[in-house]
């Protein structure tokens, strides 16, 4: 789909503001998100996430939202879909009652330097703009993400940002201070927020500004037009799906079993413990969190699950197994949760 510049007639009276969400795999983007569509902030938005892999997780985990909610799918953002996103805002910017605000989450192996170069062309100034990229660091994991393979990618997201959640500072009792003056070293430039589950006050992240006014942008998006490269190349995922119920203690073994090369697992699962509820699971490192969310209704209940490695380092064959294993067999002999939930009227 291509969607011409002078289809969008007349233009917005001012141009249309963007903030970009970035951050690696697991730093919280999504419960950012979440956080700034659940405050009354009386602007009309629409959400466009990406996510990394053949099921959009991270769409299925945005709240509701007044507005639009659209899932970016079938690859990564600033690599093979952007004529994607620029054809989708152009869309919906014809609308009878257009949005106010785009916002973007990009997938945790983005480069956000690539999704603003959509968004700075001279030619669409008269309906978009850069508001700012923000930026979202685990300060608990940030120090090992510059080590090694992931450090590029990493440094590069935060280096960028106009502002910068420190996120999860709950979760670090000692060399706070250190994380700190790491964050500042690759972004001197940036506002630094700390937050324990994204929470910061919007007024401090929204109408930022115009992204690079200081000139710096120029002479990032010259440097990222020559080092582009694919993440495909660095990054394996794996998905699963199931109809079948699932058991929580083999779920959680599952999950404390997976290898080194899992950097990210994420997904909705249908637990035979609690199978009137969506549960969400998410997983970073070896850290786990199992929440329910909503009831299923009149859908179907099922499992989605993605994960996210490195290259050769996702043995497909292995994690189904692995999975296939978490099936439950409604045996409450090794469940407390599930005798307990039986004896609830919770399960059958």
């Amino acid at each position: 789909m291509r969607v011409e510049y002078e289809e969008v007639q007349p233009p917005p009276a001012q141009p249309v503001p963007v903030t970009i969400i970035a951050g690696f795999l697991g730093s919280g983007k999504t419960t950012l998100l979440n956080h700034i569509l659940s405050e009354n902030h009386g602007v009309r938005a629409a959400v466009l996430v990406n996510d990394f892999g053949a099921i959009n997780i991270d769409a299925k985990l945005v709240v509701g939202v007044e507005g639009d909610t659209i899932s970016l799918e079938n690859g990564c953002i600033c690599c093979n879909i952007r004529d994607d996103l620029f054809a989708t805002c152009m869309s919906l910017l014809r609308r009878p009652e257009p949005p106010e605000r785009f916002i973007i989450e990009t997938s945790g192996v983005s480069d956000p330097l690539q999704v603003a170069e959509t968004f700075v062309r001279p030619e669409i100034h008269r309906y978009l703009t850069m508001d700012h990229i923000l930026s979202v660091v685990d300060a608990e994991r940030f120090p090992d993400l510059l080590k090694g393979e992931t450090g590029e990618l990493a440094r590069r997201q935060v280096q960028v940002a106009d502002i910068v959640v420190l996120n999860k500072v709950d979760l670090v009792s000692d060399g706070l201070g250190s994380v700190r003056q790491l964050v500042r070293e690759v972004a001197p430039r940036s506002r630094v927020l700390e937050a324990t589950y994204g929470r910061v006050p919007l007024e401090l992240i929204l109408d930022v500004g115009e992204w690079g006014a200081d000139g710096q942008a120029e002479e990032w998006l010259h440097a990222a037009r020559g080092a582009h490269h694919d993440h495909r190349a660095e990054f394996s995922t794996w998905h699963w799906t199931s109809d079948d119920p699932l058991s929580l203690p083999k779920l959680r073994a599952a999950l404390e079993a997976l290898p080194d090369t899992i950097y990210r697992a994420k997904g909705i699962v249908y637990l035979e413990e609690l199978p009137t509820h969506r549960v969400a699971m998410q997983m970073v490192g070896k850290r786990y969190d199992l929440a329910d969310t909503e009831p299923w209704g009149s859908a179907s209940p099922s499992s989605e699950i993605v994960l996210i490695g490195s290259r050769g380092g996702v043995d497909a064959d292995g994690l189904a197994r692995l999975f296939e294993g978490c099936i439950g067999t409604g045996d409450d002999s090794a469940s407390p949760v599930l005798r307990l939930a039986r004896k609830l009227g919770l399960a059958g």
